[in-house]
């Protein structure tokens, strides 16, 4: 699909060059930069914007990612730095020409001088400024650009200072380890201040890239496409957001290509607009019969069409000459979907899922976070790539881009759109008071609006939310708020509501959204007073975090409808412990580091009590570091698969129809929540997510009131003709000291696409002879028409740790690989491992601890399973493929629960 776009753009490209006018000129202030600190003669080359303070000093300083560094390095944050660079004019300039300095994302308060000229300044990182410079630049020698960055902890304080004696109540992360407080001060990042799963990491820097830009009236910058489909045609209908620097009014014409949709060219007529609102609306009227439909991931394709918009710009009635840069261009990749917010009153309460073009979907997802603590980091193709390609192959649909990050790159929105990956997209605001003085308010109209009409035309933007947990936050504290809580409600409604929410609904509809917030009842059950309980089960979504309902049972998780956000902790593996402490690895070390980075205000006790749950005893996790990971990981993968099985299990009448994990991914190496470690590494509750949330699945949940097996047999797809086909459900018995089959229950299922069935299997009926549940466990299978199993699920009647009668399962690990003697590059590290068991084998764990290459971002086929069978084969992949890596089993770890067991 690539590749098809790729051609398409430069046919496209070369027709538009015979049009009359030439296009802008953009010149990317890439190379040539330094940084000092302000008042220092002393210069640091920086490689290359994007850029921040942090990772230009990091050959001076040390790496943030080190251990202790989130600490020993904050006293950059204190400092102002300043970022110069030297560049001359191009030897062909228009005489007509306006020219643009455009700084698309500053992190975050800075001033802008020009040839010693103060230009302006900035306060928000999530905003684009353009400065016009024509008359500042000097055509006949260097010109001298400076980004004079301040403090932002300064800053912070200082406006804090301001805000406290109005009466909002200060902002500072829970945390157990150091964070900064004041983080709704400033349009920052806001988990930048640190909090319970990330360091404080107070960036500054320029984070986005620096333009000059060359032209004769105004800019094409953004184009909005919303979808309208009838019997016979899609309607494009567009918005085209144009930036001038002008004070009067201006013509504009418009030509659109759309090769693959259209047989010609659109050219519209020339219109007059105003420099004060200059945004030209239109439509596109494509056959139905042109256009291949966009589906999330498992539904269907992801076909994206091309389609490039030329505006032509001039003041005067006459066409310009043909040396004025009056034509911009703005390429679109449209993807061709209909997506609606289904808010129903039914006999639970009112629905709330997605239906994408004209099918209710349940949204299988996770939470996603910057993918680097520092925002000039976080953009990195091949991390967004890995983490996204991650998600797609997890049979994710959905991602929610939290509130506490970004706006995420243009990358990221690419990757979301070619991966069927729908995007919930959060504001950045998150639990919290936001000052809403004048400045601050037209700050935050001006980034909402901005950040909308760039990623409003995405096929896969399903839903905008201006802010997260806000609304939770202000139900919570009401009465400590006291009498000052009716004026924070009231200028909670002001800004969300006046004011972002309708910058937001400038984009044209009909799209989703925007929602208030993230928990909440809905868009439909919104209203002028706040919700007193924002996390009511029948409305809207909720999030679930209530560690002391320690969720290890199916019946502590409300009948939700839609649940954007859950999730548990756990401990990177060891090697990737290692990786942070580099030569100086000591277990003391280790332990320090374990224990440094957890920044949860309850510690590890929250994680312990919910091992204690399920597993064998852990007595001193410092003595026994292994076991911890071990046990963590496998604790977090047992209960975020039961809280996913059991929301798909409720999607019948659409009472549950989203279950969104948090987190993906992780902005360091910490105890946290994330299915991916910072370094790449797969955490078992992601190897466990491929089967979990697999199209079509088998599920048991055990109903203890009723001593029975509630079993799901779910299929959720697409086909048009429905296509209904018979499954066989085969329920097997195993003793724990038994590697073969002691008793079989098998059925037939018809299921059609996108449907469910169930069935009730009481627990004595599954019981093998006189043996007791706690020395059976089960394989569920589900085999199609020609005898292939297309799910396999496990069942464990009681607690791990409850478990009779498990053997030692005389594990073997044997390695096979290719011979490097004969083999030349590029390599393809790809070896086979061999595991041989006697006896049933409980979440077998293998681990690469090779000293070389176990920080090579690799990956096992499966990891954490239940082996039934005498021999199984792991495939394990190495990205890597620059040298030929050789292994053998002495260069792996491997752990069962059976070794644990008594």
């Amino acid at each position: 699909m690539y590749k098809l776009i790729y051609c398409c753009c430069c046919l496209l490209l070369i027709v538009t060059t015979q049009l009359s006018a030439k296009l802008m000129r953009v010149e990317e202030l890439t190379n040539g930069w330094s940084l000092r600190e302000k008042g220092s003669d002393t210069f640091i080359s920086v490689p290359k914007i994007p850029s921040g303070v942090y990772t230009a000093l990091e050959k001076t300083y040390g790496d943030l990612q080190a251990p202790g560094n989130d600490i020993n390095l904050r006293w950059i944050a204190n400092r102002t730095w300043i970022y110069n660079i030297t560049f001359d004019l191009p030897d062909e300039l228009s005489v007509d020409s306006l020219v643009n300095l455009t700084l698309h994302g500053i992190d975050t308060v800075a001033k802008i001088w020009l040839n010693g000229e103060l230009l302006g300044s900035t306060d928000n990182m999530f905003v684009r400024y353009s400065f016009v410079v024509g008359h500042v630049l000097q055509s006949n020698g260097p010109n001298l650009l400076e980004i004079e960055l301040l403090s932002p902890l300064e800053q912070a304080n200082a406006l804090a200072e301001q805000s406290l004696q109005l009466g909002n109540p200060p902002s500072c992360p829970a945390s157990r380890g150091d964070v900064e407080c004041h983080r709704n001060m400033l349009r920052k990042m806001q988990m930048s201040f640190g909090g319970a799963w990330h360091p404080a990491a107070l960036s500054l820097g320029i984070w986005k890239p620096v333009t000059i830009e060359y032209y004769t009236v105004a800019i094409l910058r953004n184009v909005d496409v919303a979808l309208k489909r009838n019997s016979t045609h899609w309607t494009m209908d567009c918005r085209a957001f144009v930036d001038t620097a002008d004070a009067e009014q201006f013509h504009a014409q418009l030509v659109v290509y759309a090769s693959e949709l259209l047989p010609e060219p659109v050219e519209f007529e020339p219109q007059l607009l105003s420099y004060s609102s200059a945004m030209l609306e239109f439509q596109l009227h494509i056959p139905k019969d042109n256009v291949e439909l966009w589906w999330p991931n498992g539904y269907g394709a992801q076909i994206l069409y091309p389609v490039l918009f030329s505006l032509k710009c001039y003041r005067g009635e006459e066409q310009p000459s043909l040396m004025s840069r009056t034509e911009s261009k703005q390429l679109l990749n449209i993807g061709f979907r209909t997506i609606e917010l289904v808010e129903d009153e039914d006999a639970y309460g009112r629905s709330f899922y997605f239906r994408v073009n004209d099918q209710p979907i349940f949204m299988k997802g996770v939470n996603y976070v910057p993918a680097d603590i520092l925002p000039e980091l976080a953009a990195d193709t091949d991390t967004l790539q890995y983490l996204l390609q991650a998600a797609k192959d997890a049979h994710m649909n959905m991602i929610r881009v939290w509130g506490g990050g970004l706006y995420e790159s243009d990358a990221f929105y690419d990757l979301t759109d070619a991966y069927g990956l729908l995007v919930w997209q959060d504001m950045t605001y998150v639990k919290a008071v936001y000052p809403v003085d004048d400045v601050h308010m037209t700050s935050m109209r001006l980034e909402a609006a901005q950040n909308a009409q760039r990623i409003g035309y995405r096929a896969s933007l399903a839903l905008m939310v201006t802010n997260s947990e806000i609304e939770l936050y202000l139900a919570e504290n009401h009465t400590d708020f006291g009498t000052e809580a009716a004026r924070l409600a009231a200028e909670y409604k002001m800004l969300f509501i006046d004011n972002i929410s309708e910058e937001l609904n400038i984009l044209a509809k009909p799209r989703a959204g925007p929602m208030l917030s993230t928990p909440s009842l809905g868009i439909a059950e919104s209203g002028d007073k706040l919700a007193q309980n924002p996390q009511d089960p029948k409305y809207g979504d909720v999030h679930f975090y209530d560690e002391d309902m320690l969720p290890a049972v199916w019946n502590i998780y409300p009948e939700a409808r839609f649940v954007s956000s859950f999730g548990y902790a756990s401990l990177p593996m060891r090697s990737a412990w290692l990786h942070v402490l580099g030569k100086d690895a000591t277990e003391k070390r280790l332990v320090e580091l374990i224990n440094q980075r957890q920044h949860n205000p309850e510690g590890f006790v929250a994680m312990l009590q919910l091992m204690e749950k399920q597993l064998p005893p852990l007595l001193s996790w410092e003595k026994h570091i292994d076991k911890f990971v071990y046990f963590s990981q496998v604790s977090q993968a047992l209960t975020t698969k039961l809280a996913v099985e059991l929301f798909r299990s409720r999607r019948s009448q659409h009472r549950t129809m989203g279950a969104l994990i948090w987190q993906l991914n992780d902005v360091w190496l910490a105890p946290t929540a994330s299915c991916i470690d910072f370094y790449g590494n797969y955490k078992l509750v992601y190897y466990w997510a491929r089967d979990f949330l697999a199209p079509i699945g088998i599920m048991a949940i055990y109903n203890e009131a009723n001593d029975q097996i509630n079993i799901t047999i779910t299929r959720e797809d697409y086909v048009s003709n429905g296509d209904m086909q018979v499954y066989d459900v085969i329920i097997n018995t195993y003793l724990w000291n038994d590697i073969f089959v002691k008793k079989q229950i098998a059925r037939a299922v018809p299921l059609g696409a996108n449907s469910m069935d169930f069935l009730k299997i009481p627990m004595e009926s599954v019981l093998y002879e006189k043996h007791s549940k706690h020395e059976i466990f089960l394989e569920l299978l589900l085999k199609d028409k020609e005898e292939e199993i297309v799910a396999r699920n496990y069942f464990y009647p009681v607690p791990i740790k409850d478990i009779v009668g498990m053997r030692d399962p005389k594990l073997q690990l044997d390695v096979i690989g290719l011979d490097c003697s004969n083999r030349v590059a590029p390599f393809e590290n790809n070896f086979s491992l061999r595991i041989t068991v006697h006896s049933p084998a409980l979440f077998v764990y293998v681990e690469l601890n090779h000293p070389e290459y176990m920080n090579f971002t690799h990956s096992f086929s499966m990891n954490g399973f239940t082996q039934t069978v005498p021999r199984q084969i792991v495939h394990l992949e190495f990205v890597n493929n620059s040298e030929c890596l050789t292994l053998n089993a002495s260069h792996f770890s491997v752990r069962t629960m059976n070794q644990y067991i008594k």
